[in-house]
């Protein structure tokens, strides 16, 4: 099922773009604005994990990304007005970044082959991903 997986005989996606909790995996690590160092194979979030990387101040989420299976309908991100349903953020990212094509050689990503803007937004999505954070920076 092109490296999707399977989950009672439904396709699972995956969200880059998950909160940092037990069960999610780590897939890469912000080292600049706009700049994310993916790991591949992801590795698995465990609390132990996650808790060795808080620190005061700066949220886990602003320094690693984190992903775990799209929840779909389940999330305020999710945008059931077009037909089938999409991520809206996906969608708003590449708008408001006016991201129309992606990078020639595209990243290596642990989870491309789930990846639920990938699948909507095939080498655009790779442009628009790093400069995504789950949380914005306290002021």
């Amino acid at each position: 099922m092109s490296g999707a997986r399977e989950q009672a005989g439904t396709r699972v996606t995956s969200c880059p773009s998950a909160p940092p909790e037990p069960g999610s995996l780590l897939i890469g690590v912000v080292t600049a604005p706009g700049q994310v160092a993916y790991l591949n194979p992801p590795v698995p979030a465990t609390a132990e994990l996650i808790e060795s990387f808080t620190t005061a101040g700066v949220p886990v989420e602003n320094r690693l990304r984190f992903s775990a299976p799209c929840m779909e309908h389940r999330c305020v991100q999710w945008n059931a007005e077009t037909g089938g349903g999409r991520c809206g953020l996906a969608d708003r990212a590449l708008e408001k970044l006016a991201i129309t094509d992606g990078p020639e050689a595209l990243p290596h990503c642990g989870i491309r082959a789930t990846c639920r803007w990938y699948a909507q937004h095939k080498r655009s999505a790779c442009a628009a991903c790093p400069e995504v954070i789950r949380k914005p920076a306290e002021a």
